[in-house]
């Protein structure tokens, strides 16, 4: 059997190109629009106006923080959505199939080798960011490792708290993500090899079309019913006002609904996607 930590290697560093060309290009955009934004000065710059609706746009170091951030948002929308393809084009390669390893194991190694490479772009980019912040504010005369009254009244556990929950938060919305591509995917081909008209690409399609749909209006309902219930059980009991804590109960969610696809993922690549592909 091949060891997990071959498989997981193997999946990680083909994923990682992706994650180096995303990078570049986003380096080479920043450098662009920083450009523009400093050839063509003034008021009219849209380049200069986008970063200064995130940062203000005192000196080119809050220009380059500004597109940085801006261009970071869709360079991470992109990477996720290579993520979910090159998923996908493994979860049904016949090669990675011929693996002697199950199904169930090479698509769980590889959603968490896809994880870790999220994990890998997003701390890049975050340590980039975190250079640039400490050189801005010292462009600002402002020391970044001294206090300041923002955030005076929240504790340092109640930071780190608030941290980690962003975190799960992130990695859950991530998971669910993958796992609903999948699911969506091999649902798919096993409803499209049933139907009696022929296995196109365009019924494929269509197929797809109508199980994003309703996948996404169960998952919005049923995310409306869980938050009214538990505002509800929070006002009951409560004889003062609360905080209530929305982020929790969507992680919460995303972590279920992300363990309760993997099952459903896991039964649909044993009984129906390995043995099409095997046999191919």
């Amino acid at each position: 059997m091949t060891s997990n930590k071959a498989l997981f290697k193997q999946m990680f560093l083909q994923k990682r190109h992706y994650a180096d060309l995303v990078l570049l290009i986003q380096t080479f955009a920043v450098a662009f629009m920083f450009l523009m934004g400093i050839i063509f000065k003034g008021n009219g710059n849209s380049v200069n106006n986008m970063a200064s609706g995130i940062f203000r746009n005192d000196n080119i170091w809050d220009l380059i923080l500004g597109l940085g951030t801006l261009t970071t948002f869709f360079a991470d929308v992109i990477f996720l959505g290579l993520m979910c393809w090159q998923n996908e084009k493994i979860n049904l390669s016949q090669t990675w199939q011929l693996i002697p390893a199950s199904g169930s194991k090479i698509w769980i190694i590889n959603i968490i080798s896809s994880i870790v490479e999220c994990a890998y772009i997003f701390v890049i980019q975050v340590v980039i960011g975190m250079i640039v912040v400490i050189i801005d504010s010292y462009s600002h005369n402002i020391n970044p490792f001294v206090g300041t009254s923002f955030g005076a009244n929240i504790s340092f556990g109640e930071t780190v708290w608030a941290f980690v929950e962003e975190l799960l938060a992130l990695v859950g919305l991530v998971l669910i993500i993958f796992a609903f591509v999948s699911l969506t995917n091999f649902l798919t081909r096993t409803i499209a090899d049933q139907l009696p008209m022929k296995n196109t690409t365009g019924v494929r399609l269509v197929v797809m079309a109508i199980l994003v749909i309703v996948g996404v209006i169960i998952a919005l309902r049923i995310n409306d019913q869980i938050l009214t219930m538990y505002t509800n059980h929070l006002f009951t009991r409560a004889n003062k006002a609360i905080d209530v804590d929305t982020l929790g109960i969507s992680t919460l969610e995303y972590w279920i609904g992300a363990i309760l696809l993997g099952i459903i993922n896991c039964l649909l690549i044993q009984k129906f996607v390995e043995p099409k592909i095997v046999n191919r």
